[in-house]
């Protein structure tokens, strides 16, 4: 996917999101169906449907291309899933819906959830990234009575994601939707060229669903995820809501 040249006007907020690493578990899609926003159905992947823990890292953040002190470098951590919604007879588009969202401060919880209405908390957070010449290094972490871990070790260089592939699909949501109520939810683009890969080498997640993401999501904590994928990252740009 090719950048997008944006008027300001249209822009909510621009940053890097770097280093995003992502566990994809399959769950029963009946799991879903109270968070679903309106107007989405659920969107499969062979047949399957997942939710995915996402971690990044977020770097020179503008809101309404303003760059707030203390406010440019921060994690976010989030339970999504995957829906898509008929834009014209026949013509669908993929979105990616949350479960819940986490943020390290206050102030970016409150405008998240007052303007995109998603389902965000405010919980101290970390990352480590090292580097040698044979291993990258990424994790993540969030405190929730206890430190939950997701980290990852790859090789140093990323590579071209094939098509075919599940990074591929987990990679390739260009809208965000939300719940509102029964008969509304917010839509909003997000702008970014194709990302890369880093070949995944060893992982360990640490978390507790259950404490984390509630009960609906219990059964993840002692679970293998299908897959697990780190991307690149890049320049993102998220565009203004809209209401439907």
């Amino acid at each position: 996917m090719t950048k997008k040249r944006t008027g300001k006007n249209k822009v909510f907020l621009r940053a890097n999101w770097l280093r995003m690493a992502s566990a994809n578990y399959i769950v029963d899609p009946c799991l879903l169906e109270k968070y679903l926003p309106k107007g989405t159905v659920l969107e499969s992947y062979n047949g399957q449907h997942y939710v995915s823990l996402v971690a990044f890292r977020y770097s020179q953040t503008r809101l309404l291309n303003i760059q707030i002190p203390f406010y440019s470098i921060f994690e976010e951590i989030n339970l999504r899933f995957y829906v898509k919604r008929e834009i014209a007879p026949g013509k669908w588009r993929s979105e990616v819906a949350f479960t819940k969202l986490f943020f390290p401060k206050n102030a970016l919880t409150l405008v998240a959830k007052h303007i995109y209405k998603e389902n965000y908390e405010t919980r101290a957070m970390r990352h480590k990234w090292t580097e040698n010449k044979e291993i990258l290094f990424t994790s993540y972490g969030l405190k929730k009575d206890r430190w939950h871990n997701f980290d990852l070790k790859s090789a140093v260089k990323s590579e071209v994601i094939d098509v075919n592939s599940s990074a591929f699909f987990f990679s390739k949501h260009y809208w965000g939707t939300s719940h509102i109520n029964e008969k509304s939810c917010t839509i909003y683009e997000i702008q970014h060229p194709e990302w890369s890969a880093y070949p995944i080498k060893e992982w360990d997640i640490n978390f507790d669903f259950n404490t984390v993401f509630g009960s609906d999501f219990k059964q993840l904590t002692n679970r293998q995820p299908e897959s697990v994928h780190l991307f690149d990252g890049s320049e993102v740009v998220v565009c203004k809501k809209k209401i439907l």
